[in-house]
Protein backbone atom coordinates (compact mmCIF):
# COMPACT_ATOMS: atom_id res chain seq x y z
CA UNK A 1 0.00 0.00 0.00
CA UNK A 2 1.29 3.46 -0.95
CA UNK A 3 0.28 6.85 0.44
CA UNK A 4 -0.02 10.30 -1.13
CA UNK A 5 -0.66 13.41 0.96
CA UNK A 6 -2.54 16.35 -0.55
CA UNK A 7 -3.37 19.20 1.81
CA UNK A 8 -4.87 17.67 4.93
CA UNK A 9 -6.14 14.59 3.11
CA UNK A 10 -4.41 11.27 2.48
CA UNK A 11 -4.87 8.98 -0.50
CA UNK A 12 -3.96 5.32 0.06
CA UNK A 13 -3.48 3.38 -3.15
CA UNK A 14 -2.28 0.07 -4.58
CA UNK A 15 -0.25 -0.44 -7.76
CA UNK A 16 -0.94 -3.28 -10.18
CA UNK A 17 1.56 -3.85 -13.00
CA UNK A 18 0.20 -5.41 -16.21
CA UNK A 19 3.08 -6.30 -18.59
CA UNK A 20 1.24 -5.95 -21.92
CA UNK A 21 -0.68 -2.82 -21.01
CA UNK A 22 0.09 0.51 -22.71
CA UNK A 23 -2.27 2.87 -20.88
CA UNK A 24 -2.68 3.89 -17.23
CA UNK A 25 -5.96 3.48 -15.35
CA UNK A 26 -7.00 4.68 -11.90
CA UNK A 27 -9.81 2.68 -10.27
CA UNK A 28 -11.74 3.33 -7.07
CA UNK A 29 -13.54 0.30 -5.63
CA UNK A 30 -15.45 -0.27 -2.38
CA UNK A 31 -13.26 -3.20 -1.29
CA UNK A 32 -9.85 -2.39 -2.77
CA UNK A 33 -9.93 1.39 -2.53
CA UNK A 34 -7.70 3.22 -5.02
CA UNK A 35 -5.84 1.03 -7.49
CA UNK A 36 -3.51 2.25 -10.23
CA UNK A 37 -3.05 -0.14 -13.14
CA UNK A 38 0.14 0.59 -15.05
CA UNK A 39 2.32 -0.93 -17.78
CA UNK A 40 5.68 -2.43 -16.91
CA UNK A 41 8.46 0.15 -16.83
CA UNK A 42 6.83 2.83 -14.67
CA UNK A 43 8.23 3.38 -11.19
CA UNK A 44 6.60 4.60 -7.99
CA UNK A 45 7.59 8.20 -8.73
CA UNK A 46 5.72 8.00 -12.04
CA UNK A 47 2.64 6.74 -10.22
CA UNK A 48 2.87 9.48 -7.58
CA UNK A 49 2.91 12.03 -10.40
CA UNK A 50 -0.27 10.48 -11.78
CA UNK A 51 -1.94 10.50 -8.35
CA UNK A 52 -0.92 14.15 -7.91
CA UNK A 53 -2.50 15.17 -11.21
CA UNK A 54 -5.71 13.25 -10.51
CA UNK A 55 -6.00 13.87 -6.77
CA UNK A 56 -9.11 16.04 -7.07
CA UNK A 57 -10.93 13.41 -9.12
CA UNK A 58 -9.85 10.61 -6.76
CA UNK A 59 -10.99 12.44 -3.62
CA UNK A 60 -14.31 13.29 -5.25
CA UNK A 61 -14.91 9.63 -6.01
CA UNK A 62 -13.84 8.51 -2.54
CA UNK A 63 -16.08 11.04 -0.83
CA UNK A 64 -18.95 10.02 -3.08
CA UNK A 65 -18.55 6.38 -1.94
CA UNK A 66 -19.44 5.06 -5.41
CA UNK A 67 -17.23 2.54 -7.27
CA UNK A 68 -15.55 4.38 -10.13
CA UNK A 69 -12.99 3.95 -12.83
CA UNK A 70 -11.25 6.73 -14.70
CA UNK A 71 -12.64 5.82 -18.10
CA UNK A 72 -15.32 7.47 -20.22
CA UNK A 73 -18.84 6.48 -19.28
CA UNK A 74 -20.63 4.38 -21.87
CA UNK A 75 -22.63 7.27 -23.36
CA UNK A 76 -19.40 9.24 -23.80
CA UNK A 77 -18.16 6.64 -26.28
CA UNK A 78 -21.04 7.57 -28.55
CA UNK A 79 -19.78 11.14 -28.76
CA UNK A 80 -18.06 10.30 -32.03
CA UNK A 81 -21.36 9.55 -33.73
CA UNK A 82 -22.77 12.20 -36.01
CA UNK A 83 -26.17 12.32 -34.35
CA UNK A 84 -24.56 13.45 -31.06
CA UNK A 85 -21.83 15.56 -32.63
CA UNK A 86 -23.63 18.87 -32.17
CA UNK A 87 -23.96 18.54 -28.41
CA UNK A 88 -22.05 21.18 -26.53
CA UNK A 89 -18.57 19.99 -25.69
CA UNK A 90 -17.91 19.56 -21.94
CA UNK A 91 -16.07 22.49 -20.47
CA UNK A 92 -13.09 20.53 -19.18
CA UNK A 93 -10.41 22.81 -17.79
CA UNK A 94 -8.10 23.74 -20.64
CA UNK A 95 -5.57 24.85 -18.07
CA UNK A 96 -5.32 21.41 -16.45
CA UNK A 97 -2.03 20.81 -18.21
CA UNK A 98 -0.57 23.86 -16.50
CA UNK A 99 -1.19 22.63 -12.97
CA UNK A 100 0.08 19.05 -13.17
CA UNK A 101 3.21 17.67 -11.55
CA UNK A 102 5.85 16.55 -14.03
CA UNK A 103 8.86 14.41 -13.21
CA UNK A 104 11.79 12.89 -15.08
CA UNK A 105 10.74 9.64 -16.72
CA UNK A 106 6.99 10.35 -16.85
CA UNK A 107 5.36 8.82 -19.91
CA UNK A 108 2.97 10.57 -22.29
CA UNK A 109 0.91 9.08 -25.14
CA UNK A 110 1.32 10.14 -28.77
CA UNK A 111 -0.39 8.32 -31.66
CA UNK A 112 -1.02 5.29 -29.48
CA UNK A 113 2.48 4.89 -28.04
CA UNK A 114 4.07 6.02 -24.77
CA UNK A 115 7.11 8.31 -24.74
CA UNK A 116 9.23 9.31 -21.75
CA UNK A 117 9.83 12.84 -20.55
CA UNK A 118 13.39 14.13 -20.10
CA UNK A 119 13.71 17.37 -18.10
CA UNK A 120 16.86 19.38 -18.74
CA UNK A 121 17.73 22.44 -16.67
CA UNK A 122 20.11 24.84 -18.33
CA UNK A 123 21.25 28.40 -18.81
CA UNK A 124 18.39 29.32 -21.14
CA UNK A 125 16.11 32.33 -21.19
CA UNK A 126 13.12 30.49 -22.64
CA UNK A 127 11.77 26.98 -22.09
CA UNK A 128 11.60 24.67 -25.10
CA UNK A 129 10.11 21.27 -25.94
CA UNK A 130 11.72 18.96 -28.49
CA UNK A 131 10.88 15.40 -29.48
CA UNK A 132 13.45 12.77 -30.42
CA UNK A 133 11.93 9.39 -29.52
CA UNK A 134 11.10 11.07 -26.20
CA UNK A 135 9.88 14.45 -24.93
CA UNK A 136 12.78 16.71 -23.97
CA UNK A 137 11.81 19.76 -21.94
CA UNK A 138 14.60 22.30 -21.55
CA UNK A 139 13.76 24.82 -18.81
CA UNK A 140 15.67 27.65 -17.08
CA UNK A 141 17.62 26.35 -14.10
CA UNK A 142 16.25 29.28 -12.08
CA UNK A 143 12.67 27.96 -12.28
CA UNK A 144 11.14 26.65 -9.07
CA UNK A 145 8.89 23.58 -8.92
CA UNK A 146 5.68 25.46 -9.69
CA UNK A 147 7.22 27.31 -12.63
CA UNK A 148 8.63 24.05 -13.97
CA UNK A 149 5.31 22.22 -13.73
CA UNK A 150 3.35 25.05 -15.33
CA UNK A 151 6.00 25.56 -17.98
CA UNK A 152 6.20 21.90 -18.99
CA UNK A 153 2.41 21.65 -19.08
CA UNK A 154 2.26 24.62 -21.44
CA UNK A 155 5.09 23.23 -23.59
CA UNK A 156 3.36 19.87 -23.94
CA UNK A 157 0.05 21.52 -24.83
CA UNK A 158 1.70 23.66 -27.51
CA UNK A 159 3.64 20.66 -28.85
CA UNK A 160 0.52 18.53 -29.31
CA UNK A 161 -1.49 21.39 -30.77
CA UNK A 162 1.34 22.23 -33.15
CA UNK A 163 1.04 18.75 -34.71
CA UNK A 164 -2.73 18.42 -34.64
CA UNK A 165 -3.40 19.91 -38.08
CA UNK A 166 -0.79 17.82 -39.90
CA UNK A 167 -1.62 14.49 -38.26
CA UNK A 168 -5.38 14.93 -38.52
CA UNK A 169 -5.05 15.70 -42.24
CA UNK A 170 -2.90 12.58 -42.57
CA UNK A 171 -5.68 10.53 -40.95
CA UNK A 172 -8.28 12.17 -43.20
CA UNK A 173 -6.23 11.25 -46.27
CA UNK A 174 -6.56 7.57 -45.34
CA UNK A 175 -10.28 7.95 -44.70
CA UNK A 176 -10.79 9.49 -48.15
CA UNK A 177 -9.41 6.31 -49.71
CA UNK A 178 -12.23 4.34 -48.11
CA UNK A 179 -15.06 6.88 -48.34
CA UNK A 180 -15.87 8.90 -51.45
CA UNK A 181 -17.95 11.39 -49.50
CA UNK A 182 -15.19 12.30 -47.04
CA UNK A 183 -14.63 16.03 -46.48
CA UNK A 184 -11.64 17.84 -47.94
CA UNK A 185 -10.33 18.99 -44.58
CA UNK A 186 -10.84 18.85 -40.82
CA UNK A 187 -10.01 21.25 -38.02
CA UNK A 188 -9.05 20.89 -34.37
CA UNK A 189 -10.03 22.74 -31.22
CA UNK A 190 -10.32 22.52 -27.44
CA UNK A 191 -13.31 20.21 -26.94
CA UNK A 192 -12.95 19.14 -23.34
CA UNK A 193 -13.71 15.40 -23.19
CA UNK A 194 -15.62 15.16 -26.49
CA UNK A 195 -13.81 13.34 -29.30
CA UNK A 196 -15.21 15.41 -32.16
CA UNK A 197 -18.04 17.65 -33.25
CA UNK A 198 -19.38 19.30 -36.39
CA UNK A 199 -19.45 23.09 -36.60
CA UNK A 200 -20.75 24.90 -39.70
CA UNK A 201 -20.53 21.65 -41.70
CA UNK A 202 -16.86 21.27 -40.74
CA UNK A 203 -15.53 18.36 -38.69
CA UNK A 204 -13.66 19.58 -35.62
CA UNK A 205 -11.49 17.13 -33.68
CA UNK A 206 -10.28 17.33 -30.10
CA UNK A 207 -6.53 17.96 -30.29
CA UNK A 208 -6.10 15.41 -27.49
CA UNK A 209 -6.99 12.69 -30.00
CA UNK A 210 -3.31 12.84 -30.91
CA UNK A 211 -2.86 10.48 -27.99
CA UNK A 212 -4.75 7.80 -29.94
CA UNK A 213 -3.44 5.62 -32.80
CA UNK A 214 -3.98 6.99 -36.30
CA UNK A 215 -6.41 4.15 -37.02
CA UNK A 216 -8.60 5.31 -34.13
CA UNK A 217 -8.42 8.92 -35.30
CA UNK A 218 -9.54 7.75 -38.75
CA UNK A 219 -12.51 6.01 -37.14
CA UNK A 220 -13.50 9.16 -35.23
CA UNK A 221 -13.31 11.26 -38.41
CA UNK A 222 -15.39 8.78 -40.41
CA UNK A 223 -17.99 8.61 -37.63
CA UNK A 224 -18.79 12.26 -38.22
CA UNK A 225 -20.12 11.80 -41.75
CA UNK A 226 -20.87 8.08 -42.29
CA UNK A 227 -21.39 4.74 -40.56
CA UNK A 228 -17.78 4.04 -39.62
CA UNK A 229 -18.68 0.61 -38.25
CA UNK A 230 -19.34 -0.53 -41.82
CA UNK A 231 -16.44 1.34 -43.37
CA UNK A 232 -13.54 -0.50 -41.71
CA UNK A 233 -12.99 -4.24 -41.52
CA UNK A 234 -10.96 -3.85 -38.32
CA UNK A 235 -13.52 -1.55 -36.70
CA UNK A 236 -13.44 -3.38 -33.34
CA UNK A 237 -9.71 -2.80 -33.01
CA UNK A 238 -10.07 0.85 -34.00
CA UNK A 239 -12.79 1.41 -31.39
CA UNK A 240 -11.02 -0.48 -28.61
CA UNK A 241 -8.75 2.44 -27.75
CA UNK A 242 -11.80 4.64 -27.15
CA UNK A 243 -13.10 2.10 -24.64
CA UNK A 244 -9.80 1.63 -22.82
CA UNK A 245 -8.51 5.19 -22.60
CA UNK A 246 -9.48 8.74 -21.73
CA UNK A 247 -8.48 11.92 -23.53
CA UNK A 248 -6.24 13.05 -20.68
CA UNK A 249 -2.95 13.55 -22.48
CA UNK A 250 -1.28 14.72 -19.25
Amino acid sequence: MYTYQTGNQTIDYKIEVVPNRTDITVQICDKEGVKVIIPRGLNENNVRSIIARKATWILKQLNGSQPAEEKPAAPKKEAVKKETAKKEAPKAAASAAKTGSFEEGDKFPYLGRQYRLNIVRGDVAKAEMTFRAKFIATVPESWNEQQTNEGIGQLLTEWYQGRAGEKFQEALKSVKKAADNAPESVKWDELGEEYATTQDNTIVLNWRLLTAPLATIEYVIASQFTNADELFEDVAERKQWLSDNTLNAF
